[in-house]
């Protein structure tokens, strides 16, 4: 069975971490965020794109049933895969300016 809404305390938690850690640690905070990213997408694919999800991850799902179409329509669903998208997105950027920062003072070279 795929623990798919289990993941959704763990990305909740690194969420509020990445948000207490934001200002004082912002390397920390992005990471933290992109592993929530990492956490949290999956159910949002899976809500949207049931039938290409599963044929992508086979194995025993606790929800027999799928759905006959290929996409389902869901605004909130659609607007989680948008937001957690643009989270990674500035977390990553967030990551490489700093890394790139770093590397241009000497520091870690």
């Amino acid at each position: 069975m795929v623990p798919l809404a289990g993941n959704q305390i763990l990305a909740t938690l690194l969420y509020l971490l990445a948000l207490i850690l934001t200002f004082k640690y912002p390397r920390l905070a992005s990471i933290s965020a992109l592993i929530a990213c990492f956490f949290s997408l999956p159910i949002y694919l899976y809500l949207v794109f049931p039938r290409p999800f599963r044929q992508a991850w086979p194995g025993q799902w606790s929800v027999p049933y799928i759905p006959p179409e290929k996409f389902e329509w869901d605004g909130w669903w659609i607007t989680g895969i948008l937001v957690t998208t643009l989270v990674a997105l500035v977390c990553v950027t967030q990551l490489t300016r700093s890394l790139l920062a770093r590397k241009a003072a000497g520091v870690g070279a």
